[in-house]
């Protein structure tokens, strides 16, 4: 039931965004990327309402239908969506490409409150050992008066003090979807290397649509595949940041990104106090995905923070891989809107430590039982 009500929460902040401008218009939206991928029997469209907000739908490749009524957008589940400026797109023809210059967005406007917590909790870095106590009185029972404050331009956050990465040299975000965290990574970061992985070749294909500078950006590599097969590829130690923004037709992770084997993978493909962040659903599984990560990193390195809008229903999980990752003090790490508003939404997250306690019985899961090739 959480599960249904989590992925009804998050198609039902998009339908919101479109049902205004269907009063006010024939009834039907423009279409402005249109392409079918016939491996995989999977339509990709991006849809542009008057109010020039772009949808990214995936749908199966036999569905012929138009965004037409609000029937249409109950019956399809949006999986992304940006606000572009300037003039109304028109319509195009399937298969083709949208002009970049078409969709400006504002980048640090980041609706989901999941994805703004992810962002921040990998920009953001635990520096004091303190926390390391705070996982210890939590198995000992400890009684100690629990506080979150800013204090010299700092972050405490459950007796840990968290500052700015002082650098990312290289980030891997698994998932491109509405190119949301590609576009906020490029314009807050724009020194660092941002590697994208999608499964459907529309998402990569549709990523101009909104706003996603493909062309002309040595840094930016988009890649088609398997998101663990493509994690495996690549060297030991190679990301300072994996961002995990992967999830199944009910909004919860791929069968393939729960298991031990994949956070043992996604450990060893860090580098040192690099970040793994990724969003839990609040089901009956997500005890065991937390035993999973645990088994891989130490429990003092897990963090667990709120997505603002979906508390209950959704968390975000952040593991750190052993050593110390550089950081720098606010004043030093002065940085374009997209990274300042980082710090407010990492205050609005509520970070805390995983309790140790709550997962002693629980049984991680394992590739044999649980992933398939189908399941990535």
């Amino acid at each position: 039931m959480r599960k249904a009500c989590a992925a009804l929460l998050l198609q039902a902040v998009l339908v919101a965004a479109v049902k205004n401008s269907l009063d006010r218009g024939d009834g039907c939206h423009t279409v402005v990327f249109d392409q079918t991928d016939a491996s995989l029997h999977v339509r990709t469209l991006v849809v542009e309402n008057d109010d020039r907000q772009r949808v990214l739908v995936l749908t199966n490749d036999t569905d012929l239908s138009k965004p037409c009524g609000l029937r249409w957008w109950l019956d399809h589940n949006p999986q992304g969506e940006v606000q572009c400026t300037g003039k109304s797109a028109q319509p195009t023809a399937a298969g083709e490409a949208c002009a970049v210059s078409a969709c400006r967005v504002d980048s640090s406007e980041v609706e989901l409150g999941y994805v703004r917590t992810m962002l921040a909790s990998v920009v953001y870095a635990p520096t004091s050992a303190a926390h390391t106590m705070s996982a210890i009185c939590i198995e000992l029972g400890c009684r100690t008066r629990i506080r979150r404050a800013k204090v010299r331009n700092t972050l405490l956050q459950r007796h840990s003090q968290w500052l700015p990465r002082a650098h990312l040299k290289s980030v891997l975000v698994i998932g491109l979807g509405s190119s949301t965290m590609a576009n906020w990574f490029r314009r807050a970061l724009p020194e660092t290397a941002l590697h994208v992985v999608d499964l459907v070749p529309g998402v990569v294909a549709a990523a101009p649509c909104f706003g996603l500078a493909t062309q002309g950006d040595s840094r930016l590599q988009l890649h088609v595949g398997d998101g663990r097969a493509f994690l495996q590829s690549r060297p030991d130690g190679e990301f300072d940041a994996i961002v995990l923004d992967a999830f199944d037709s009910s909004a919860a992770l791929p069968p393939c990104f729960r298991t031990h084997e994949f956070f043992e993978l996604a450990k060893k493909k860090l580098s040192v106090g690099g970040a793994l962040s990724f969003n839990l659903l609040a089901n009956k599984e997500a005890p065991r995905v937390l035993k999973s990560l645990a088994a891989n990193f130490e429990g003092h390195r897990v963090w667990l923070g709120d997505a603002p809008g979906a508390q209950g229903l959704q968390t975000v999980v952040t593991a750190f891989a052993p050593g110390r990752a550089a950081t720098a003090s606010e004043d030093e790490h002065k940085g374009p809107i997209e990274y300042a508003r980082a710090r407010s939404w990492f205050d609005d997250a509520n970070i805390r430590t995983l309790p140790a306690d709550v997962l002693q019985s629980v049984v991680p899961l394992d590739d044999a039982t649980l992933c398939n090739k189908q399941g990535r």
